[in-house]
């Protein structure tokens, strides 16, 4: 299978469209989980919805099934729309297929796939050694007033901040040299951290969708906020690419931690082709 190759603008766009327009929650949000599928057709757009994250959007076949044994489902009908769409040579041969046949109506999300691997190959969950930290920084950067002591760095934007933070402080957000090397030296970037995390390219699309969406508040935040920075009262500059980036480098750092340097990339223990 051919992929085209890694588009870092591209997907930041694709991940602002798919991730929720989360503000803060001093304003009431009504947000609608299929906005992104909006241009779509109508039962084009729920599958799609469906095949990407999982969403139940039809009654199960067993429902179906079983609205047609109590007569709610009509025999005449169900044999004329087969006969119609089939032709009606071809009615018993589907009447089976529908009633009878098994079939694995198991709805299974793409996203989340890739990064289960982990856990699966790795033994090892990503998430609880990143993510625990990473959302206490995020508190800590968006706070409006709220916490006792307020971010010491905030006017240069996240990343920056987080940098000047490491950089003048006794401890450290890392646990490994590695990940404080690549943030202090400044000009990280998403596709060089991917290299390193995920290996193959083909999959870096992926992963960040992966990525994201385990937190999809907390992304969605901070991409509603980059558009938008006077959603908060007290105005914060941080970027999804920024995000990202810090949260890339915290996974090398927790995989240094665990595995010692000398890991091999996630897709290398992957048998599964990458999705689209």
């Amino acid at each position: 299978m051919s992929h085209q190759p890694f588009d870092e603008a591209h997907v930041l766009h694709q991940l602002k469209h798919y991730l929720p327009s989360q503000t803060p929650l001093k304003d009431f949000i009504h947000h609608n989980s299929l906005h992104a599928f909006q241009h779509m057709k109508f039962y084009d757009a729920i599958f799609t919805a469906s095949k990407i994250f999982g969403y139940q959007v039809t009654l199960q076949l067993t429902e179906f099934r079983e609205l047609h044994k109590i007569g709610r489902i009509r025999n005449e009908i169900l044999e004329r729309i087969i006969a119609d769409k089939k032709g009606i040579d071809q009615v018993e041969k589907w009447k089976e297929k529908l009633l009878q046949k098994e079939y694995d109506t198991h709805n299974t999300s793409r996203i989340g796939l890739l990064r289960a691997n982990w856990k699966e190959k790795y033994k090892i969950d990503l998430d609880n050694l990143v993510q625990p930290l990473l959302f206490r920084i995020l508190c800590s950067y968006f706070d409006q007033g709220i916490s006792i002591w307020k971010f010491p760095v905030g006017n240069n934007g996240f990343l920056s901040s987080i940098r000047e933070l490491e950089k003048n402080s006794f401890s450290s957000f890392f646990k490994t040299s590695r990940a404080k090397i690549f943030l202090l030296q400044g000009n990280c970037k998403i596709a060089d951290l991917l290299k390193i995390v995920v290996g193959d390219e083909a999959y870096f699309e992926q992963y960040l969708f992966d990525q994201q969406f385990s937190h999809r508040g907390w992304s969605g935040m901070a991409g509603t906020v980059e558009a938008m920075p006077k959603s908060l009262l007290d105005p914060k500059s941080i970027s999804l690419h920024d995000l990202i980036v810090f949260e890339l480098l915290l996974e090398i750092d927790a995989l240094d931690s665990q595995l010692g340097k000398y890991w091999k990339p996630l897709s290398t223990n992957v048998n599964t082709e990458p999705v689209d």
